[in-house]
């Protein structure tokens, strides 16, 4: 395996990971649109929404398009 799939497979690991914390979250607390939108500071949301960008962020860069 070479060191690109091995990081997307640790990538894809923490994402589910996440997604799995995201859903205990919910069920024990209840979603909160209002949270989810605009979540408070150190708020759980927060922390999901900015873990999850960043790991999007390495699987899929955003295209650089050359003019």
């Amino acid at each position: 395996m070479d060191a690109v799939s091995k990081e997307n497979n640790e990538l894809s690991a923490k994402r589910i990971a996440l997604q799995k914390s995201f859903k205990e979250y919910n069920e024990k607390n209840g979603f909160s649109y209002e949270d989810w939108v605009n979540p408070p500071a150190g708020h759980f949301y927060e922390g999901y929404k900015n873990d999850l960008a960043a790991i999007n962020e390495k699987m899929a860069p955003p295209l650089q398009y050359q003019s």
